[in-house]
């Protein structure tokens, strides 16, 4: 799993298609689609406690997968508000 920051062990997860994802993606990034998340949860069990930051291409589907993850005991999400777009 990539890092963003060794130090803090922040982590930044791309929900989009990988179709979406290799067309553009910021540096570090990992790519989860939002229709697998639950299914590869168990790959991000170690950053229950770090910082993780979820981005889309709007904001739109982070939101719903920083849902998700929050269900799943995850505490410091953040979501990338307007997404890739607002880069």
């Amino acid at each position: 799993m990539k890092r963003i920051n060794e130090k803090e062990d922040t982590i930044l997860i791309d929900i989009r298609t990988r179709e979406e994802y290799e067309e553009n993606n910021i540096e570090n990034s990992i790519n989860i689609p939002l229709n697998n998340l639950l299914f590869e949860i168990d790959e991000l069990e170690e950053y229950k406690e770090k910082n993780v930051i979820v981005y889309c291409r709007s904001g739109h589907r982070s939101i719903t997968a920083c849902n998700l993850l929050h269900m799943e005991g995850f505490n410091k999400l953040y979501n990338l508000e307007k997404g890739i777009i607002g880069l």
